[in-house]
């Protein structure tokens, strides 16, 4: 039984990690930059810039998952 909440810890923290880095911050950014352009909105071209710098914050929550899953104790 720990096995498979070892396994499913890890599994939702990497699905966490990729939807938040990758959809949120690096997809979002670039939205944010396109949605700003039209009518030139300097702040929220800066916000996007600044989630697609800081996309990989999504890599913490795979790094957290991993940690806490590795010290279950069989």
């Amino acid at each position: 039984m720990k096995t498979f909440l070892k396994i499913f810890i890890i599994v939702v923290t990497v699905g966490l990690g990729i939807y938040v880095g990758l959809w949120l911050m690096f997809i979002g950014g670039i939205v944010d930059i396109v949605n700003a352009i039209n009518p030139l909105n300097g702040l929220q071209i800066a916000l996007g810039i600044c989630k697609i710098v800081f996309c990989e914050v999504g890599t913490l929550f795979p790094m957290i998952g991993i940690l806490i899953a590795g010290n279950i104790k069989d």
